[in-house]
């Protein structure tokens, strides 16, 4: 047990000991970064009498070479590796190349230049870098360090990855939803922003579902876990973060294969600047070869700093990365970038109408009094008959604002009877009740019932064997969803469709109240595939691409299928979720035109990026072959260039 302890501890030790070895040389580069800067600022004053005084040659070139070597040696190193495994092209090695020409012709504070200014850079690129993953890395480094497992009375500390389905847990004010459950016990405010950009805390209660990694603001709630940590929405959200940066877009993979071309073409190009004029004057002109050389020589150098690609090669992913995180922070999780650019020919949305459109809940639409009875008195029944049940159709009529019933009149109800899938009968005071589907009120009263065809859901009430009225319910149209299809319409997606397995009445009346001229209905998930391969292809042919947006199980094949699959997070199936490219968590619709601004601005800044990069070094690259610019205005063309790129890049966050 000693000898474990003292290799424990010596483990430790070494641990400690490597970190502050790590620590020292972090601070001790950073130290000679800065006195590097300072003896420059002070050279180049010797040298060009900035501050009223000149050092002499000998101490000038050692300020220059010390400061060459300090802040140019990992470029260096980087460089004759490079070299070494014959990457002889690369940002690194354009920088040594340029910078040694600079001292061939004996510029040295321009040598230390080409070094300092891209160091700086770099710096500056490395900030900007963190502020775009900022958003993206805050909730996948969050850890669910212990979850409170409840055994007998008193709650014990487990690793969440233990947790399985049907286990109770304890989840204290301040502390994440460990696992998916459900509340049985407490009452109080979550705070959901991480999972879906929503501000307002959900209200909860006994009976309520809760997501994990949502934090309980104020209560001690009870949870039964109805997923395993590993299944959980919060783990696969992280899954999904890291699946969506790990993909490169086409314009990142472009960019890279750009880069592995452009800087040996860019390299040659330089060294034909330097050594075509060269011999040119040299032979032609009667120049001196040794001044024809370093005239030329200083071109070629500005012509390849100005070249170095690190603008582009950066500035793109960078952007993308950015508009990851920025949908993140709204609820929105692509799981790629490649999606990001795809969206930019989208011309087409695919709708589900259950769970997608609709609210999946069904709500009393209408109901009809029939003989000398009134609507009152038909939901008095109903709500009577429904009050002990929990089915979808009883909470739709016990939630109904109108009718309540008292204490006094539950007393009176007796000999209730449920019959499954037909309907509830009972007494009330004397008399016999009913409620329940055609069929089910057929066998009971043998009268004929006036159906609606055009209802998805119509149920029938008795009073005394006689059937008093109907009750008509639907299924509800999202609140939000008339504006996000304008939003859609605005973003110049006029092809809009819905694919349902719905009656066509209850899909027609839905489309015809959203201004959605497509659609079908009664279709079986085969038929849903069917047809969206229809639309996808009639898409291809004018080179556009189709969205489908679901949710069910039924909607994973038509996810999978399309070009760009929207699914809906909150109440979405696990099978639909994996299937999907782009996730809503909170099942907002409009969060999708949202996502299309998002790509929308992204193409924006990246063509930007490119044609502004590209103009202002191509620029600096004809002035400089003509002598116009110098080096000073090409370390602009590289660092200033890329700077300015990162930070318009960034701004996809905003």
């Amino acid at each position: 047990m000693a000898n474990c302890c003292n290799a424990c501890s010596s483990a430790q030790n070494i641990t400690e000991s490597t970190e502050t070895k790590v620590d020292l040389q972090g601070k001790l580069t950073q130290g000679l970064f800065y006195l590097s800067m300072v003896l420059y600022g002070v050279a180049l004053g010797g040298n060009f009498g900035i501050f009223g005084f000149h050092l002499a040659t000998p101490l000038l070139y050692g300020f220059y070479i010390f400061c060459y070597f300090t802040l140019g040696y990992g470029i260096l190193k980087e460089a004759l590796i490079g070299f070494y495994k014959r990457e002889f092209f690369n940002e690194n090695s354009l920088m040594a190349l340029a910078s040694i020409g600079a001292w061939v012709i004996g510029e040295g504070a321009e040598a230390v230049a080409i070094l300092l200014f891209y160091r700086i850079g770099e710096a500056l690129e490395d900030l900007v870098v963190e502020k775009s993953k900022k958003s993206i890395r805050t909730l996948a480094s969050v850890k669910i360090q212990q979850a409170h497992l409840l055994k007998g009375d008193s709650p014990k500390n487990i690793d969440p990855k233990n947790i399985k389905e049907g286990d109770v847990l304890v989840v204290f004010a301040g502390e994440r939803i460990p696992a998916d459950g459900i509340v049985i016990s407490g009452e109080g405010s979550i705070d959901n922003s991480a999972l879906n950009g929503e501000s307002l805390p959900q209200n909860v209660k006994v009976g309520d579902s809760l997501l994990s990694g949502g934090i309980n603001l104020d209560s001690i709630l009870h949870l039964k876990a109805t997923k395993s940590y590993e299944n959980s929405a919060f783990s696969k959200i992280i899954k999904l973060i890291e699946e969506g940066s790990a993909q490169k877009s086409r314009s990142e993979e472009f960019i890279t294969k750009f880069a592995r071309y452009y800087t040996p073409i860019v390299t040659l190009l330089a060294l034909g600047v330097v050594l075509f004029p060269t011999l040119y004057f040299w032979a032609f002109s009667g120049v001196q070869f040794a001044e024809a050389f370093q005239t030329w020589l200083y071109r070629g150098i500005i012509f390849l700093v100005v070249s170095c690609p690190c603008a582009l090669v950066i500035s793109i992913p960078l952007t993308f990365f950015a508009s990851l995180g920025k949908a993140s922070k709204e609820g929105i999780l692509i799981k790629g970038s490649s999606y990001i650019e795809a969206l930019k020919d989208a011309n087409a949305i695919v709708f589900d109408k259950t769970g997608t459109l609709t609210k999946g809940e069904l709500i009393i639409k209408e109901v009809n009094a029939y003989k000398n009875y009134d609507k009152e008195f038909v939901l008095k029944i109903a709500k009577l008959l429904e009050s002990h049940s929990n089915h979808p159709i009883a909470k739709a009529i016990t939630n109904y604002e109108s009718t309540a019933i008292s204490q006094e009149d539950l007393k009176c109800l007796s000999a209730l009877k449920e019959s499954a899938g037909g309907g509830v009968s009972g007494v009330f005071g004397e008399k016999a009740i009913a409620l329940g589907n055609p069929r089910f009120i057929q066998t009971l009263t043998r009268q004929n019932l006036p159906q609606d065809s055009t209802s998805k859901c119509q149920i029938f009430v008795t009073y005394d064997g006689v059937v008093i009225g109907d009750i008509i319910l639907q299924d509800a149209i999202k609140k939000e969803a008339k504006e996000a299809i304008n939003e859609l319409k605005k973003e110049h997606l006029e092809e809009l469709y819905i694919l349902s397995g719905d009656k066509e009445s209850a899909v027609k009346e839905v489309a015809e109240s959203l201004g959605i001229k497509h659609f079908f209905a009664a279709l079986l998930p085969s038929d849903k595939v069917a047809r969206l391969k229809e639309i996808l292809q009639a898409q291809k042919k004018r080179s556009k691409k189709a969205i489908f947006v679901g949710d069910g199980i039924n909607d994973a094949p038509s996810l999978a299928l399309c070009d760009i699959g929207i699914a809906m997070g909150k109440t979405g199936s696990d099978v639909a979720l994996e299937g999907a490219d782009i996730v809503i968590m909170n099942d907002d619709l409009k969060k999708i035109p949202k996502v299309l601004q998002i790509a929308k601005k992204t193409r924006v800044i990246l063509w930007q990026n490119i044609i502004f990069a590209l103009g202002v070094k191509v620029g600096i690259m004809i002035l400089g072959a003509f002598g116009v610019a110098n080096l000073w205005i090409a370390l602009f063309g590289d660092v200033g260039v890329a700077l300015l790129a990162l930070l318009n890049a960034i701004r996809a966050i905003r």
